[in-house]
């Protein structure tokens, strides 16, 4: 992990005067290499300590981007896998074993397509209800010029 110090202004309350004033901070900004992220992701997916303890460990900006890495991990890792068994394994197997688990995939894939889709029905709902609540257009209109 790399770290990069910056000095910059920052607006403090002096709490004699009551009054806010600029001195100047230092803020340490710390740079995460890949191993990093993994490190901390592995730490999250073993479950003792809660994302908060870890995003202090791992001194990372907050949870929501330790959420993000957890889930950019699962997905490279899931497609990394995907395509090892295809390319290696399927040559090898009885036309049987071949369709059993095209089929099993196939499942797989149907699931995820129904779940997408009860996603976009969800978003389109809340979409919905948010311009009936607030009175205001949060679709984009097609056609309109940029």
């Amino acid at each position: 992990m790399k770290t990069k110090v910056k000095r910059e202004q920052d607006r403090v309350l002096n709490k004699e005067t009551g009054q806010y004033e600029w001195v100047w901070v230092e803020r340490t900004r710390y740079i995460h290499e890949r191993e990093d992220r993994e490190l901390a992701v592995v730490d999250f997916l073993k479950g003792e300590q809660t994302p908060s303890q870890l995003v202090q460990k791992h001194h990372i900006t907050n949870e929501q981007t330790l959420f993000s890495w957890v889930g950019r991990y699962l997905s490279e890792n899931r497609l990394l896998s995907l395509q090892q068994e295809t390319d290696e394994e399927m040559p090898r197997k009885s036309k049987d074993e071949q369709i059993r688990e095209l089929k099993a995939e196939l499942r797989k894939a149907r699931k995820e397509a129904e779940l997408e889709k009860l996603r976009a029905h969800a978003y389109d709902t809340m979409i919905n209800i948010a311009e009936e609540t607030f009175n205001i257009p949060i679709r984009k209109k097609s056609g309109t010029k940029q």
